[in-house]
């Protein structure tokens, strides 16, 4: 629901700013803030998009395949998938606590802790990681839904 929020704030300030520009002075605040704002919408539905199947996939090889090779496969996705999102947000957090330990600032048309740049990467990262954590160790699997259900998902 945040995202959503988000998101219709992004197309709200993108009107706004191509309005004031033909019309007076522009928002020259609002290209900052719907940058940083991208940042948020991407991270943080990430996990609910991971548990939701929302992903993009092309598996006619992984169907091809005899079931035991597909569930290996599958395994090893899920561990590629935990190590790459647990590593990210290693970074980020290692990022984002030496920006808050320096009190650095994210300067552009305003000023804004840099810290909160990588916050929703933390959150969006390691809460995927888990997601992806419960399809490798529980009986669902990512690739349950065929591929006809999900083009109307």
């Amino acid at each position: 629901m945040l995202t959503k929020l988000l998101l219709a704030a992004i197309v709200l300030l993108v009107s706004a700013d191509v309005a004031s520009r033909n019309l007076a002075r522009p928002l020259v605040w609002s290209v900052s803030l719907t940058e940083y704002l991208l940042v948020y919408i991407t991270f943080l539905p990430m996990p609910a998009l991971v548990r939701g199947k929302g992903h993009v996939c092309a598996d006619f090889i992984r169907s091809a395949l005899p079931q035991g090779l597909r569930r290996g496969i599958e395994r090893g996705v899920y561990l590629l998938c935990i190590a790459i999102c647990l590593y990210l947000g290693w970074v980020a957090v290692g990022s984002g606590l030496a920006s808050l330990m320096s009190g650095a600032y994210e300067v552009r048309t305003f000023d804004m802790p840099r810290w909160l740049i990588f916050a929703p990467m933390v959150v969006g990262l390691w809460l995927s990681a888990l997601e992806f954590l419960r399809y490798l160790l529980g009986r669902d699997s990512i690739y349950a839904v065929e591929t006809r259900e999900m083009e109307g998902f």
